[in-house]
């Protein structure tokens, strides 16, 4: 940007870091006796960012200058940064130089939290320091949420009798399974929940065919760690299930890590040394 403004790359276009890189690359110096932040920043407002097309990506706005905006523009400053702050997208002011104006870079800076400001002495600073700017620039990413897999659907033998959304199967004289059950013990499920719960594993596991040469069970409970409370290596006849069913108490947590449960499930309950 100068008097005007130009983009050499739009959001939408879809190129791969070396073609980024060549871009930037062949960006010229256009030289003007101005160059006015308000009006890349209305640019930047209703032309970049006038369209919303992924609601849930981080935005943000690094913007470096090196001159003060003439005062016949900069009263409209504030105006663009708050319009800008509406759609949710962070403003970095970056100030280079002893002509860069603190006065404006600060304006901006204090329009919103988020809008932290830069200023260096020279390119030569710019240059030494930027892993200061890139960190900062990654602390203002959210992690991505932890994908959650839906538990695989295993068709389970049980006897007769009713029991909640179970249908009764046909008899089988012995079936032979590995079945894990993940229960929550976060405080978000409470503890009377939970043991509700644990009423439901004693009714399944009472009308199945648990035994060393039949069902195999490993209970885990998870919160903010997973925790392992029966395992197959431990004997598997009914009554020793039922028994430490019993024994099984609410651990809590205020986090609710059922990826991280998942990925136990995947790392260790089916592993050799798990029988």
């Amino acid at each position: 940007y100068h008097d005007g403004s130009h983009a050499y790359i739009d959001l939408q276009d879809r190129k791969r870091p070396s073609e980024l890189r060549r871009i930037a690359g062949q960006v010229k110096y256009a030289g003007s006796e101005v160059a006015s932040i308000s009006e890349v920043l209305k640019y930047t407002l209703f032309q970049i960012f006038n369209k919303i097309d992924r609601p849930e990506a981080s935005r943000i706005v690094l913007l470096l200058t090196a001159s003060q905006e003439p005062p016949r523009t900069a009263r409209n400053l504030a105006r663009y940064v708050q319009g800008l702050k509406k759609k949710k997208v962070i403003v970095i002011p970056v100030g280079i130089g002893p002509q860069a104006s603190l006065k404006q870079i600060r304006l901006i800076e204090k329009q919103a939290q988020e809008n932290k400001a830069f200023v260096f002495s020279s390119v030569d600073e710019l240059q030494q320091r930027k892993d200061e700017i890139i960190s900062h620039l990654c602390d203002l990413v959210p992690e991505p949420p932890t994908p959650t897999l839906p538990p695989p659907t295993i068709p389970v033998t049980v006897g007769p009798g009713p029991l909640g959304a179970l249908s009764p199967a046909p008899t089988k004289n012995s079936t032979v399974l590995d079945l894990v059950f993940v229960l929550e013990g976060s405080d978000k499920i409470g503890e009377a929940n939970f043991n509700k719960s644990k009423e439901f594993l004693v009714d399944v596991i009472q009308r199945m065919d648990v035994g060393p040469q039949g069902i195999h069970v490993t209970v885990l409970q998870y919160a903010d760690t997973v925790t392992p409370e029966i395992t197959f290596s431990e004997p598997q006849t009914k009554e020793d299930i039922l028994q430490h069913l019993q024994d099984i108490y609410f651990r809590g947590g205020n986090k609710t890590n059922t990826g991280q449960a998942l990925q136990y499930l995947l790392d260790q309950c089916f592993s050799p040394t798990q029988g």
